[in-house]
């Protein structure tokens, strides 16, 4: 009795045409995939940037005063032990952004402090992420005491001190370095997707395709790609890590 069969030929044949079907389908459906994780990250962020408002609007006007563990001298230092940097932790870290909008502003969903694409986080060692994002805290970046006020960490990097939410008037000095340093007051953010570590001479590496989630200063959500992300947290060639 006669058998059909496929061919060697035809066998070949199809594997090869799923094997193109293959490779064309997977760039997209990882390409939809990072799209749904950084859609995620934004709702996160609109979540953080309604509780900055619902304190603003209780404050009479005022952002929250922060004091964060993810700093260099905290969060950066590879041999401090997590337990020590928890930012949920109220004992430790009663001025941390969580702490100071949960539950009252923010309700207890610490989820909300996960990017779900995140590159860096809390804990560092053990388990999942459950903290990926960076505040503008006031004791930005290095974390022992705040950054001088008017001076360009204070402004860039650690505006969460307790003034007037819109009290962001830029006053030019006529010194162009010190000027170009007050142009980029405005890029500066109050919340963002914590970045990689890295070499001072190396690109910011985020979450993002290499960019980065961000709450501006409009307290609006904003994407923010690899060149912009390293132009805000890397200025002259300076290798800011957090």
């Amino acid at each position: 009795m006669l058998r059909k069969a496929f061919t060697l030929i035809e066998v070949l044949v199809a594997v090869a045409v799923i094997a193109v079907l293959i490779a064309v389908l997977l760039p997209a459906l990882g390409s939809a995939r990072d799209r749904a994780r950084q859609t995620v990250c934004a709702s996160n962020l609109r979540q953080i940037g309604v509780g900055l408002y619902n304190y603003w609007t209780v404050e009479n006007g005022r952002v929250p005063y922060v004091w964060s563990p993810m700093t260099n001298n905290f969060f950066g230092r590879q041999g401090t032990d997590d337990a020590a940097i928890d930012p949920f932790d109220r004992a430790l870290w009663p001025f941390s952004l969580p702490n100071v909008l949960m539950p009252t502003h923010l309700g207890e969903e610490r989820r909300l402090f996960v990017c779900p694409s995140a590159v860096n986080g809390w804990p560092r060692r053990d388990g999942p992420f459950q903290y990926a994002y960076r505040e503008a805290a006031i004791n930005q970046p290095n974390g022992s005491t705040p950054s001088h006020p008017g001076s360009y960490q204070r402004e860039h990097f650690g505006i969460l001190d307790g003034r007037m939410m819109w009290d962001f008037r830029l006053e030019l000095t006529g010194d162009p370095v010190r000027d170009a340093q007050i142009l980029t007051y405005p890029r500066a953010t109050y919340v963002r997707d914590l970045v990689a570590f890295r070499q001072p001479d190396q690109p910011v590496i985020g979450p993002h395709r290499g960019g980065t989630m961000v709450i501006n200063r409009r307290l609006e959500v904003e994407f923010r790609d690899q060149r912009t992300t390293t132009e805000d947290l890397a200025p002259e060639g300076q290798g800011v890590q957090f």
